[in-house]
């Protein structure tokens, strides 16, 4: 396998910093899997075999499936069919080719008579969608778009900043802010507070003023 450039860029993308920690290592481990072309079979059982030859038994089908999503709703990954098959492309991989011809099939190649692909095969919305109320054409054509004025977060997630001691009242008004900040557009909403929950929110809006120390001091949150 030829070697991979990594970019420092990478240190300071929005994109992968809505990863969750496994999805943003299963995306670095992806740019050492794909051809010069960014490309690769999504078949989850293979993804597993090359990107964790060494941890076979620690990572599951499920596990691949999921870090797929995130990393198709964070604009990172292309998801296609062709002739049936999933494949994979890594969004501005941006290689030194010295490949004449990709070893996988092109985007461009992919089924347009298939629903759950893309005219423009942008994504797979059986492995990287679980919309919650969206129209699914607009999911569909992969269709990002500003968080929504009565954009609320549903039940799982609420128990979910439960979980990661999150004061969600105080991290629904700071994520809406986040989002307006820069006119941040998504597809899946749902998606990128879950990953805030699990990610930089525990810190910015501790349930109950946060955990603090002898001092007084309060104490930050690592994962």
């Amino acid at each position: 396998m030829p070697s991979r450039i990594v970019r420092d860029g990478i240190l300071e993308s929005e994109s992968v910093n809505l990863l969750s920690w496994e999805a943003e290592l299963f995306y670095r481990r992806l740019m050492s899997v794909v051809d010069d072309y960014g490309r690769y079979n999504a078949i989850p059982l293979l993804l597993r075999s090359r990107c964790y030859p060494l941890q076979i038994d620690r990572v599951v089908d499920s596990h691949i499936e999921e870090w797929l999503k995130e990393c198709t709703e964070a604009g990172l990954i292309m998801l296609y069919s062709v002739a049936n098959k999933p494949y994979l492309e890594i969004i501005g991989f941006n290689q030194r080719t010295r490949q004449k011809t990709s070893k996988f099939p092109s985007p461009s190649d992919c089924n347009t008579n298939d629903r759950h692909v893309s005219a423009g095969c942008s994504t797979l919305l059986s492995i990287a969608h679980e919309d919650e109320g969206e129209d699914e054409d607009e999911i569909v054509r992969g269709k990002k778009k500003p968080l929504p004025n009565n954009w609320k977060p549903n039940e799982a997630l609420r128990e979910l900043a439960l979980e990661e001691q999150v004061n969600v009242k105080k991290a629904v008004d700071v994520f809406r802010d986040w989002a307006k900040s820069k006119d941040h557009r998504y597809v899946d909403w749902d998606a990128v507070f879950r990953n805030a929950l699990r990610k930089w929110l525990p810190e910015r809006c501790p349930l109950n003023g946060g955990a603090r120390d002898a001092t007084g001091e309060q104490l930050k949150r690592w994962k």
